[in-house]
């Protein structure tokens, strides 16, 4: 049943409106947040494409009908300054090292540090493939607490990276907390079980790719879907002719046990359209 429709008349939202847009009912509470094209498209896949910019049309600052591109960018925000973990794939690290979901608005890093406690960036890595190095486990100033969700292997390659890096002056895992579950695949329920309980996160932001909102989705560990629709067909094939993913990727649901999902909210930004879905599985 949607309760809420809003129209979002300045691209630059204000903490208002995304606090009144985005209220969230009861905790713990878990989202997964995305953006698609009109043709369902989440992920480029080009060369020297990253994803959402691309999307959600944050690269066309003169066009006016990527205008609500800064409304997504202020609601991914949004999500980093009030949630207490996000929980990204290290995918997103690949692509962006760079990356450490912390907000870079001055407005929206105020809200964060007015919430006096420290949020929890984790990250997902089967494999230990992921740079050490990256900003998101080396907070300068404690801003967050980076945890890292492994496998037994790739907790080894990991440790042997930091050997390495302990030679060249860093410490790589002093502020960064690590858990090991899992042969060859991490146990993201008990992942997240460790966020809510260990941490206390009441509201947890899933950032992940395809893969790891594949993994969530049949994991039933999503509560609510955050969507924005930007207004663009992209196309299923990229330029070498591979198939261009969705937001969940590489699964199978029947008929019968697929998760539905119930419309909450509906927010417009010029031609961008903002939908708040909350889950509802069938098996």
């Amino acid at each position: 049943m949607v309760r809420t429709v809003q129209l979002f008349e300045d691209p630059n939202v204000s903490i208002d409106q995304l606090s009144g847009f985005y209220k969230v009912e009861g905790s713990p509470h878990s989202y997964l947040m995305f953006v698609t094209t009109i043709d369902g498209i989440a992920v480029p896949l080009e060369s020297g494409q990253r994803g959402g910019s691309e999307i959600a049309l944050r690269h066309l600052h003169d066009n006016p009908i990527a205008a609500g591109g800064l409304t997504d960018n202020r609601a991914l925000q949004y999500g980093w300054a009030t949630a207490d973990a996000v929980l990204g794939g290290a995918g997103i690290l690949r692509d962006t090292p760079s990356a450490t979901w912390y907000p870079r608005d001055r407005d929206l890093q105020d809200l964060l540090r007015a919430r006096k406690r420290v949020p929890v960036r984790a990250v997902v890595t089967g494999a230990g493939e992921v740079d050490l190095k990256d900003p998101v486990f080396n907070p300068k100033k404690g801003e967050w607490q980076p945890v890292i969700f492994t496998t037994r292997n790739g907790e080894q390659k990991l440790m042997d990276q930091a050997k390495r890096l302990n030679t060249q002056m860093y410490q790589p895992l002093k502020a960064t907390k690590m858990y090991a579950m899992g042969a060859t695949s991490v146990d993201l329920a008990k992942a997240v079980g460790i966020l809510k309980k260990d941490y206390e996160a009441k509201l947890l932001d899933i950032q992940g790719g395809p893969i790891l909102a594949r993994e969530v989705v049949k994991a039933m560990l999503v509560d609510e879907l955050r969507l924005t629709i930007s207004p663009q067909i992209l196309g299923d094939l990229n330029l070498e002719g591979k198939r261009r993913p969705g937001f969940v990727t590489g699964v199978h649901f029947g008929i019968e046990d697929s998760p539905l999902a119930e419309l909450g909210a509906i927010g417009v930004s010029g031609s961008h359209i903002f939908l708040r879905y909350l889950m509802n599985y069938r098996n």
